[in-house]
């Protein structure tokens, strides 16, 4: 073979050597792109599955939207538990989400009375919450001497701070609490007296928890966002107590 045919020869095995590489490269970058959409895609996918699983619902159990005949006939009870309890109470402005609305006028329940800071009458709640005070919490904090509870809200359409959630307000069910007074004409208020370890404050607490009346109580103690207010939650039929543990400030002695 002469020179020239040679170098021609290897010339063109080079040529292919190199066409061979780049087409390695290609589809390697290709590969790779398609890989990193197939990865966005489940990283897309991984943070929907992870939002949905991290949404809980906030309804009692077995509660739907509208109002189901099992839980019309649970306000028929409640209503009924009411009248013999001898509370007067009367049909409420229906509202959005509020399975059985009553009004209650006096706001009495079992020797304690509920005061509002500032908002007006009618109050609209929950059956449930009205038989909540007046079965359990009104009459256990009478026995400790607390005679008036001083409120702000009760219902209010709205969801849960931080959460994509119906919070308990929006079905008539919660309670925000700022002050409490008691027989002696002492206000204890929740803002400042609770972290000075006012005995009063965590006695009540104490108490409404061991009620068993309410399925969840939030306090300066066991829940930042509620440093200047009890939260209550009525508890309905078949529903477990989830208030968090507290940790309540020691007493301050006095110098």
């Amino acid at each position: 073979m002469s020179f020239e045919l040679k170098v021609l020869s290897r010339l063109g095995r080079l040529r292919g050597l190199l066409v061979a590489v780049v087409a390695m490269f290609a589809l390697g970058a290709a590969g790779g792109e398609a890989a990193a959409k197939g990865s966005g895609k489940a990283s897309k996918s991984s943070k929907k599955k992870g939002r949905k699983w991290g949404k809980r619902p906030n309804m009692p159990p077995g509660w739907v939207w509208p109002p189901s005949d099992e839980m019309i006939a649970e306000g028929d009870r409640c209503k009924a538990h009411l009248t013999e309890m001898g509370v007067k109470w009367e049909v409420g402005q229906a509202e959005r989400k509020i399975a059985t609305p009553i009004v209650v006028p006096d706001m009495k329940f079992g020797g304690v009375e509920l005061v509002p800071l500032w908002r007006k009458p009618p109050f609209v709640m929950d059956c449930h919450m009205a038989e909540a005070w007046a079965e359990k919490g009104g009459p256990a904090l009478a026995a400790i001497g607390v005679e008036k509870v001083v409120f702000s809200t009760i219902y209010k359409y709205r969801n849960v701070d931080g959460m994509n959630v119906l919070s308990r307000h929006a079905l008539g069910l919660a309670m925000d609490v700022y002050q409490f007074i008691t027989k002696d004409g002492k206000t204890h208020v929740v803002l400042g007296d609770y972290r000075r370890g006012d005995t009063v404050l965590h006695d009540i607490e104490n108490t409404a928890n061991a009620t068993g009346g309410y399925r969840m109580l939030l306090t300066p103690g066991n829940d930042r966002g509620h440093y200047d207010h009890f939260h209550f939650e009525a508890r309905t039929p078949g529903e477990r107590i989830e208030t968090p543990p507290t940790r309540q400030p020691k007493p301050r002695k006095n110098t």
